[in-house]
């Protein structure tokens, strides 16, 4: 593995570690964290949500919403949401965010296929 791979190992690792901590049953409800895709800056928010039966597990949703580099969203960016009872939220937090990732990702193209057809 080279200095790169590592890196960017680590700093999944790091970002993965707040969402992560959604599975224990007394985090907090939500959490935001920054990623980095195609130019783009995205927070991407995991929520969690308990269900009325307890005996059932917590339903993870997410947003994805595109910053500028002062943290403020973008107005014409990408804002992508799944509620939390959505079968596409995933099963856990971490789940959730890989999904979120993958429908920025498909978004991003799409955007770039319109761009290159125009």
């Amino acid at each position: 593995m080279d200095c790169a791979d590592r890196i960017a190992v680590l700093a999944t690792e790091r970002t993965l570690e707040p969402i992560r901590r959604l599975a224990q049953p007394d985090a907090p409800g939500d959490v935001t964290v920054r990623a980095r895709m195609a130019r783009r800056r995205l927070d991407v928010t995991i929520r969690k949500v308990w269900p009325r039966d307890p005996d059932r597990s917590p339903a993870y949703g997410w947003e994805v919403c595109e910053v500028g580099a002062d943290g403020a969203r973008k107005p014409a960016g990408l804002d992508l949401h799944s509620r939390p009872s959505a079968g596409d939220g995933g099963a856990d937090p971490e789940d959730a965010y890989w999904i979120a990732l993958e429908a920025a990702r498909a978004a991003v193209d799409s955007i770039r296929g319109r761009a290159s057809r125009a």
